[in-house]
C-alpha cells in the first residue's frame, strides 16, 4: 500500500503506525537515501503481510567487489534466502554497485540494530517518544519495592547465561537503581541493550566478564551506557596526527600506528564504548568482524558494532595485548589489574569498585 508523508511525520513514526520496522520501509523505497530526509506530500510504499521481508532484515547496497555469495557468508544467510527476498532478482551473478537489496535475517544483531535505528530516529524530533523492548519481566508479580528490600539469591559462574538463561529486568534495574542511582531512559536503553548482547554473545558466559565489561563501560563513556567520540576540538587530536602533531615523536608514533595522511589524528579519534583509537586498531578490528572501519570509522558507534568491538577486543587482547582471560575466570576477579586491558592502571581502582558491585546486580537478577 501507499502512504503519503504529513507534515510532522517521521519515517519511524510512520512504521510504529503500520506495524512495519524502519528497515521494512527502507527496503521497499530504494529512492529514499536518508531516513532523516522526507518531505511532505512524499509518497512511500508500506509493505504488506505478505512481503518476504522479514523483521530482522537489513537493506545492503552492493560495493565494488562484492558477489551474492560474498555478502551471504558475511551476512550468516544463503543466497537463496536473499533471493527469496530480492524477487527483483532474476540472475544472482548479475548485480550492480549501488543496488540496494534485502538481507533476511533474525538474528539478534540486525534486530537490536532495527530498534535503535527506529529509536534515534525519534529523538531529533524532540518527542516524548519511549520505545523500549526491554520491559522488565515481572517474575509473579515481585514489587520493585521487594526486590531493593530482600538479598536476593546468587548465581554462581558455573551457570551459563544465555539465550534460555536470561537476566530479570525488573531485578536488574532495580538492584542498579539501588547501588549506583536513578536512571534516565537513555541509560536504560543503554543498558537494556547491553543485556540482550550479553544474553546472546556465545563467547560471554561467566558473569564476572560482564560485570566488568558494563564496569568499563559505565567508566568509559561517562554513564551513558552508550558509544560515544571521544571528548575534543578538531585541533585536540592533532597529538595523533602524521602532519599535525607537534613533536617529531608524537608524527612518528601516529605513523607507527597507521596514521599516515593529514587529518588521520581526527578521523581515527577515539569511539565506542572503549574507544578505540589510530588507524591501525581501526583496520585489525574492522578486519576481525567484517566492517569497513578504515573508510567509515564512524560505524565504530552503531551500538551492535560498538558491542562487538568491546568484546572480540577485550576477549582478544587487541587493545593493550592484555586479554580478559589472564584476569578473570570461574575461580579468579582480579578486577583491578584488568584495567590494563584498556588503559594501564588508569582509574584501576574506580573501575574496579563498579565491577564488584555490578557482578552482584547481575547476581541478583540472573533468572
Amino acid at each position: 500500500m501507499s502512504y503519503t508523508i504529513k507534515s510532522g511525520d517521521t519515517l519511524g513514526a510512520v512504521a510504529q503506525r503500520y506495524n512495519v520496522t524502519m528497515t521494512q520501509i527502507l527496503a521497499v523505497n530504494p529512492n529514499i537515501s536518508n531516513a532523516n530526509s522526507i518531505r511532505v506530500g512524499q509518497v512511500v510504499e508500506i509493505p504488506t503481510g505478505n512481503s518476504p521481508i522479514s523483521e530482522g532484515s537489513i537493506v545492503y547496497t552492493i560495493k565494488s567487489g562484492d558477489s551474492l555469495d560474498k555478502i551471504a557468508r558475511n551476512h550468516d544467510v544463503t543466497v537463496t534466502k536473499i533471493l527469496k527476498a530480492n524477487t527483483n532478482i532474476k540472475n544472482a551473478n548479475r548485480i550492480s554497485v549501488g543496488q540496494k537489496i534485502v538481507i533476511p535475517t533474525n538474528s539478534f544483531f540486525s534486530q537490536l540494530t532495527d530498534f535503535l535505528t527506529l529509536k534515534w530516529v525519534y529523538e531529533p524530533t524532540n518527542l516524548n517518544v519511549e520505545i523500549n523492548p526491554y520491559e522488565p519481566a515481572t517474575n509473579g508479580g515481585i514489587d520493585v519495592e521487594e526486590i531493593v528490600d530482600e538479598e536476593g539469591t546468587l548465581v554462581e559462574d558455573t551457570v551459563q547465561i544465555t539465550s534460555e538463561h536470561q537476566f530479570n529486568r525488573k531485578k536488574f534495574f532495580a538492584a542498579y537503581r539501588d547501588t549506583f542511582g536513578s536512571l534516565n531512559q537513555s541509560q536504560v536503553n543503554g543498558l537494556g541493550s547491553l543485556l540482550l548482547s550479553f544474553e546472546q554473545d556465545e563467547d560471554i558466559t561467566y558473569i564476572k566478564y560482564m560485570a566488568y565489561m558494563l564496569a568499563t563501560i559505565k567508566h568509559e563513556t561517562a554513564n551513558k551506557f552508550l558509544p560515544i567520540t571521544e571528548y575534543g576540538g578538531r585541533s585536540y587530536f592533532n597529538k595523533y596526527d602524521p602532519v599535525l602533531a607537534n613533536t617529531a615523536s608524537r608524527r612518528s608514533r601516529a605513523k607507527r600506528n597507521g596514521n599516515t595522511v593529514k587529518g588521520d589524528g581526527y578521523k581515527y579519534r577515539g569511539r565506542g564504548f572503549v574507544q578505540i583509537t589510530w588507524k591501525n586498531n581501526y583496520k585489525k578490528l574492522g578486519g576481525a568482524l567484517g566492517y569497513d572501519l578504515v573508510n567509515n570509522p564512524e560505524k565504530a558507534l552503531e551500538p551492535v558494532i560498538a558491542y562487538k568491538i568491546m568484546s572480540h577486543g577485550m576477549r582478544h587482547g587487541t587493545f593493550t595485548g592484555r586479554r580478559l582471560s589472564s584476569y578473570i575466570s570461574k575461580d579468579r576477579a582480579d578486577y583491578r589489574n584488568a584495567r590494563k586491558i584498556i588503559n594501564g592502571l588508569d582509574k584501576a581502582n574506580l573501575v574496579k569498585t563498579y565491577a564488584e558491585k555490578f557482578e552482584r546486580i547481575l547476581r541478583k537478577s540472573a533468572t
